[in-house]
């Protein structure tokens, strides 16, 4: 009996000891992968805001409304051009409103006997305000439509003697297209004129624009 109860006491000890043994060998769990850091998003242009810019606008005016006091007939529009300026401002990325004015630039110029110029054309004093609104498209593209109010003066030229200059004003109503590429901004448009007594004409535009 001595001779068991000794070694149930051995017995015992022994696995004591041998616990902190089995502890001390099982490899202490892994650290937890540390979190990834945050994604830089670069800085982008608000959809909201002012955005300034310039091109030219060709016109493409009304034959007899620019022959009026001249003793001349015109066999196609004449198209003098103006160097524009133009703020907007963009309440979203789909709705802006601009106002747009000019100096006179390229001079229309044309002849009556087939030889060197008789006369010219050109427009004075351009100006404009519009409601533009734009969808976007895939790429940075977008299509536009715009409504607004044009004024503004021809000035003409014949065999040296200048007639009163005429006057433009009325509505006018535009489309066109454009890409956007951080704050600037390439657009295409053309516009119609709705003159009155000054008669329906056209407006090719082209711009670039860069947002605040």
């Amino acid at each position: 009996m001595k001779i068991l109860s000794l070694l149930a006491v051995a017995t015992a000890i022994g696995g004591v000891c041998a616990a902190p043994a089995a502890a001390q060998g099982t490899p202490a769990p892994a650290p937890p992968p540390p979190a990834p850091a945050p994604a830089v998003v670069p800085d982008l242009p608000s959809e909201s805001g002012f955005y300034i810019g310039g091109g030219i606008n060709l016109y493409f005016l009304d034959r007899d409304y620019a022959a009026q006091g001249l003793p001349i007939v015109f066999e196609d529009q004449p198209s003098p051009g103006a160097f524009m300026a133009r703020v907007g401002y963009a309440f979203n990325q789909n709705i802006a409103v601009e106002v747009e004015a000019g100096i006179g630039g390229a001079r229309s110029q044309f002849t009556t006997s087939g030889g060197g110029a008789d006369g010219e054309i050109g427009m004075e004093t351009p100006l404009g305000v519009h409601l533009v609104g734009s969808v976007p498209i895939a790429g940075g593209g977008y299509v536009m439509g715009k409504a607004g109010y044009v004024q503004a003066k021809v000035s003409r030229e014949y065999l040296g003697f200048s007639p009163p200059d005429l006057d433009i004003n009325g509505p006018s109503f535009g489309v066109g297209a454009g890409f956007r590429s951080g704050s600037w901004d390439y657009r295409m448009e053309y516009s119609f004129m709705s003159g009155g007594d000054s008669g329906d004409g056209g407006v090719l535009g082209m711009f670039v624009f860069n947002r605040f």
